[in-house]
């Protein structure tokens, strides 16, 4: 978690989770939840849950809330869906660091101030009581409903929300063409670090992230299916960048005295690499592209699994207890 979001919620009195990336607590007598991105320092969600006790939704609080985005700097979306404040914050620009925090606490101070001032309440998005209420993680998000509520309704809140997580795999076909297509971003980079005379195994890194935003953006979400695809593409098109890059480079160097074509560099890069400082040097270069892939993987395999283990599972996240 965000150490700056975190002190700030400590600081607040809210309770913190730094495995789930989770803040929550009240402010102004209102019950805020943030949730932060698992692959993304600076991109939190907050929700909170208001409404005046009937379904029927408030035009008043859904303009406040559309005009919000202008008004602070890292509020990149703001909606109000009847029940609950939806918003999204990110960390963009050089002096971030410094102003987001503040930014998130004046928009939760002033949401929460407009919301008291119009006597609104936090309660079940259901049915609009007060009383007993519990906020759950299902499948298609946070709920916030009430014990008699969760019995009646929550059965067909998690049917709807289990189809809606069958329906919303990831197209594997159309992730694959992706993960190719942003490797082969991740090679380019790999094979021009290369011949800039750089150690090229920071374009490890580069190549794993574009393989995953290739499949997600083609195949419609990264899931598991995704995360390993991604991960055995880069695998592969590392050796062969490496092996491009090498190709290349005993071109460069021995066509001006032999007539040789770039396929007859490429075929004697295995004579090359009998020579020991040669393969030394490929190993070490592989080997740390390897460590560089595997680093900027991690937090994106993780937030990955843990969808998908979301979405086969209802949790309580806490009770709520009015004052």
């Amino acid at each position: 978690m965000y150490r700056k979001v975190k002190q700030y919620a400590l600081d607040n009195h809210f309770t913190v989770d730094e495995k789930k990336g989770w803040v929550y607590g009240k402010m102004n007598g209102f019950f805020i939840f943030i949730r932060q991105d698992g692959a993304t320092l600076a991109c939190h969600s907050v929700q909170i849950w208001v409404k005046e006790g009937s379904s029927v939704p408030i035009p008043e609080i859904a303009d406040f809330v559309q005009q919000c985005p202008s008004k602070y700097q890292y509020l990149q979306t703001a909606s109000y869906n009847g029940s609950k404040i939806i918003a999204q914050f990110q960390g963009l620009g050089f002096q971030w660091k410094k102003n987001y925090v503040p930014c998130l606490d004046q928009f939760l101070k002033d949401v929460t101030a407009y919301c008291s001032s119009n006597r609104l309440v936090t309660c079940c998005e259901s049915c609009g009581s007060k009383d007993y209420l519990t906020l759950l993680q299902l499948p298609d998000g946070d709920h916030m409903l009430c014990s008699s509520c969760q019995s009646d309704a929550s059965e067909d809140i998690w049917q709807t929300a289990g189809q809606n997580a069958r329906t919303g795999t990831s197209n594997i076909a159309g992730g694959i063409v992706g993960a190719l297509l942003g490797s082969l971003l991740g090679a380019a980079a790999w094979v021009l670090i290369y011949q800039l005379g750089f150690i090229s195994s920071f374009g490890g890194l580069i190549m794993v992230i574009c393989a995953f935003k290739g499949y997600e953006m083609l195949g419609g979400r990264l899931d598991k299916a995704g995360v390993v695809t991604g991960c055995i593409i880069s695998v592969l098109m590392l050796l062969a960048a490496e092996q491009f890059s090498l190709s290349l480079q005993i071109y460069n160097s021995y066509k001006e005295y032999y007539d040789i074509t770039f396929f007859d560099a490429f075929q004697s890069v295995p004579s090359f690499l009998q020579e020991s400082e040669i393969m030394s040097f490929v190993v070490r270069d592989i080997a740390i592209g390897y460590l560089l892939m595997a680093a900027g993987a991690w937090s994106t395999i993780r937030h990955a699994y843990k969808q998908d283990e979301v979405a086969t599972r209802m949790q309580t996240i806490t009770t709520v207890r009015q004052d």
